[in-house]
């Protein structure tokens, strides 16, 4: 069974029509590389996904299961809401750290907020505290920042803290993670660091989808590639075909401009 499917979905922002009609599905441990020009509607599609943005029109199915229908489902509640999101973890650009804590705290602030909501915090509270805290400090580890746990965001480089974002998305172990040109603000020595880590996770079977302008990493990281272009999929397949051997003129076109810079 598909773990996600994207059907028809339509998103404007006032008279400017952004997404026309997305549809792509994926199977549970692909990864998945969305490419395309700066205005395709990458990023919006992203943000419709994970709720950041309410589609005009049009389904998420998760499990087979219908997730958000544009036509049948009304504003969601804060708590319907965030219990939707959890499915979904989102690593942005531009990090979104928050400058008043520490590495170690960024990264335990969002289960231990989530924890307060279980039944059985008060009478558990230490051990549960404990238990993410032990959580956070593995997935600091795994991304290679153990020793930068009491650091702040101000502290560290561009790819630090991009490595901190990320083990802040695993930290609410979402079924998808979700990467938003996540290497865009790195010079290409960070850009790097962060590759290293999404081609780790990849070899772990963590299921993404990858908004990048980086089409080497593309095609040596992903099951699949889709390029966009005016708010739709253009063409969509294994690397070998998208990348290599593009079936659509719009691809050629694209990819070429990418090699001519």
């Amino acid at each position: 069974m598909k773990i996600l499917e994207i059907k028809n979905l339509y998103k404007s922002f006032g008279k400017t029509g952004v997404l026309h009609g997305v549809n792509f599905s994926m199977e549970e441990g692909e990864v998945v590389s969305i490419i395309g020009a700066s205005g395709s509607g990458k990023t919006t599609l992203l943000r419709c996904i994970n709720f950041l943005e309410r589609a005009d029109s049009g389904q998420v199915l998760l499990d087979g299961q219908v997730l958000f229908d544009a036509e049948n489902q009304g504003r969601l509640t804060g708590k319907e809401l965030r219990k939707k999101q959890l499915n979904f973890g989102l690593v942005f650009q531009d990090f979104n750290l928050f400058p008043q804590y520490n590495v170690l705290d960024n990264v335990m602030l969002a289960p231990r907020l989530l924890a307060k909501e279980r039944p059985d915090f008060k009478a558990n509270r230490k051990a549960i505290f404990s238990e993410i805290e032990e959580t956070a400090r593995g997935l600091l580890n795994r991304v290679g920042l153990g020793d930068k746990l009491t650091n702040y965001p101000c502290e560290l480089s561009g790819g630090q803290k991009q490595r901190v974002s990320i083990a802040r998305a695993l930290a609410l172990k979402p079924r998808i993670l979700f990467f938003d040109e996540p290497t865009s603000a790195l010079d290409p020595e960070l850009t790097g660091e962060i590759l290293k880590v999404i081609r780790k996770l990849a070899e772990e079977h963590i299921t993404m989808v990858i908004v990048t302008h980086e089409i080497d990493f593309a095609s040596n990281v992903s099951d699949k590639v889709i390029f966009m272009a005016d708010g739709i999929v253009v063409e969509e397949g294994p690397p070998s075909q998208v990348i290599d051997h593009p079936q659509n003129e719009r691809t050629r076109s694209f990819l070429q401009k990418l090699n001519e810079k």
